[in-house]
């Protein structure tokens, strides 16, 4: 009789260890958002971790009603309340909404209407929803705007293909998307490419010329494109740059594209993020890849690979967290990077996608002395270095936003 009661035990024992196994795979393998504010200022998270969603990548959205005509021309209440309603549109007709927004980046004239735009996104979202959010302070294609924004969003999108979205009720050129969805799988992260010479058909033509080249050697074309982000100088060339980036994509609709005034010597610099179908190499979720005729670097690569579903890690634009400048500004943004990596249960060497903004000299200098000390140089991730009119938030010069995985 003992004998029975202790086998019904083991095995009632076992058997709750099998069901609890059990839900605990499906609740890891349910699609999932998870906002970490950590220290963040009121309505964003330092971090938000996306388990095995699809993801909408919208394009750089003005405050614009669907006319094309400017709403709130001096009004930055008005403006920003517009690119609201024009990124919850976008996201809706995407099959997402702005209950699920992961990231935004907010690009604006002045830190006081970067302030007021996470004002009015927290009233919007509520307490619940936190995205990580990058500032930039930057003129923008529309001469007369004061603000505009593109975002990532988890989605409902259960094919295998990517879309590329147009959306009616947002102004915008009918041959351009409005947004990708991107399936779930892996994804393909181009660092920024540079070309000299003046603001031309040509420096656009090559510098997206060398893109679709890499694309090339990845097995992978035009159609794979997911965003495209322009860093140009004057931003006001943004219409020429677009008719030639089109040319690019001949038989479909163009891609989602941002465009950032930059301050640099180089005209224009043009980064790509695409859905990746290469193969995968075993037990490994990140691959750093350097086409075979560019010269490896210990701070970037020029393509980042990644290829889980699983925990990837968007952060805020991290700040020193006191005013500062040179060496001390570096190490704390790049401490402070470490910090908010090891909370979203990350490290420093699972880096995938990087965007340094610097607003002078001093800021990118240390940008580049401090990155050796934090990451392993056989695994530095993609990225861009962008030097731009201001970073969002006084007395600051630097601002870095990453992409990571879990572990």
């Amino acid at each position: 009789m003992k004998l029975q009661v202790g086998l019904v035990a083991v095995l009632a024992y076992w058997g709750a260890v099998v069901v609890t196994c059990c839900v605990y795979a499906q609740s890891v393998a349910q699609p999932s958002i998870r906002y970490l504010p950590l220290d963040a200022p009121a309505g964003i998270s330092q971090a938000v971790i996306v388990d095995q969603m699809p993801l909408v990548y919208t394009r750089q959205l003005l405050p614009l009603d669907r006319d094309g005509n400017l709403v709130g021309e001096d009004s930055a209440e008005r403006q920003i309340q517009q690119v609201l309603d024009n990124l919850e549109a976008v996201l809706k007709d995407s099959g997402s909404g702005m209950d699920r927004l992961v990231r935004v980046h907010v690009y604006a004239l002045s830190t006081a209407i970067v302030d007021g735009f996470r004002q009015q996104l927290a009233r919007r979202l509520g307490p619940k929803v936190r995205p990580a959010m990058t500032a930039v302070l930057t003129p923008l294609p529309h001469r007369k705007a004061l603000v505009a924004v593109d975002a990532v969003a988890g989605a409902d999108h259960s094919g295998k293909e990517l879309l590329l979205k147009r959306c009616a009720s947002v102004a915008g050129h009918p041959h351009c998307a409005d947004a990708a969805v991107l399936p779930v799988g892996p994804v393909a992260y181009l660092s920024g490419q540079p070309d000299e010479g003046g603001l031309t058909a040509s420096a656009v033509s090559r510098a997206m010329s060398t893109l679709m080249g890499t694309l090339g050697h990845l097995k992978l074309s035009a159609r794979d494109v997911v965003q495209v982000k322009v860093f140009l100088r004057p931003v006001s060339s943004a219409e020429e740059v677009l008719r030639e980036v089109q040319q690019f994509f001949p038989d479909q609709i163009t891609p989602p594209i941002v465009f950032v005034e930059w301050l640099a010597s180089m005209p224009v610099e043009i980064e790509m993020i695409a859905r990746y179908s290469g193969p995968a190499k075993v037990g490994r979720d990140i691959e750093y890849f350097t086409p075979p005729d560019v010269r490896p670097s210990p701070i970037f690569s020029k393509v980042a690979l990644l290829q889980t579903e699983r925990r990837i890690i968007y952060t805020s634009g991290l700040y020193a967290r006191q005013p500062s400048r040179g060496e001390p500004q570096g190490v704390m943004v790049f401490e402070q990077l470490k910090e908010v990596l090891q909370q979203a249960g990350s490290d420093m060497g699972r880096l995938v996608k990087g965007t340094y903004y610097v607003s002078d000299d001093d800021a990118a200098r240390w940008v580049d002395r401090t990155r050796p000390r934090f990451y392993n140089p056989d695994c530095p991730p993609a990225a861009s270095k962008v030097m731009v009119h201001g970073v969002g938030q006084s007395g600051r010069t630097m601002t870095v936003d990453m992409i990571a995985v879990g572990k």
